[in-house]
């Protein structure tokens, strides 16, 4: 039971990136409507499997439903010419708002996956606090300079120059992002000196 309970979990993690899976796909042959409808389709359908599993919806999964919303509605809905040249552009300041607006309001974003791990009674130590802060500014510095690129792609354009600038550079910055969350909390906990279970130490 443990290990189909395992196999779904995954299932339904890999279900997230399904949208954006064939958003890529779609947008690469210029199917404009299928990439931002599919995928707003597909990322209705996940987050209304997260809700019924009892999973509690985070902000970057809304934020995902906010960028193939407005997707939809400038694609399918007003035919506009302008989203399939800025649509990276769109995407990462939907996320870059997102996260430095956490920040803003004194919640960092990836404080709550790192609840998901960490026992209740560390959520609000202060080196608990100060590790989600430093973990959502190093995505926000990310995610911003992913709009970086991806206006460059816009002002060079080509047939290499925006692909490289707007998905290439981007993806490898999130796999750089990911292996930092793989590493960064449990050096952070070690140099503070803060012991904690290993199986407990939280990551975003």
């Amino acid at each position: 039971m443990a290990e189909q309970r395992k196999a779904l979990d995954r299932a339904i993690g890999l279900m997230a990136f399904a949208p954006w899976v064939l958003f890529g796909f779609a947008s690469g042959f210029n199917h404009w409507h299928l990439a931002s409808g599919g995928g707003l389709i597909l990322c209705v359908l996940y987050l209304a499997v997260m809700r019924l599993r009892g999973v509690s919806i985070k902000l970057m999964d809304w934020t995902t439903l906010a960028f193939f919303a407005i997707a939809s509605v400038l694609a399918i809905g007003m035919e506009s010419a302008i989203f399939p040249v800025y649509n990276a552009v769109i995407a990462w300041s939907c996320f870059a708002l997102a996260a430095w607006g956490s920040v803003a309001i004194g919640h960092p974003f990836t404080t709550a996956y790192a609840r998901e791990t960490a026992p209740p009674e560390f959520w609000t130590h202060p080196i608990f606090v100060r590790l989600n802060l430093l973990m959502t500014l190093v995505w926000c510095g990310l995610m911003t300079v992913n709009i970086g690129f991806a206006v460059i792609g816009v002002i060079v354009g080509g047939n290499l120059a925006k692909p490289l600038l707007s998905f290439a550079l981007p993806l490898a910055l999130l796999i750089a992002g990911f292996a930092f969350n793989n590493r960064f909390p449990a050096r952070y906990l070690a140099r503070s000196g803060f012991q904690i279970p290993a199986a407990s130490a939280p990551a975003a």
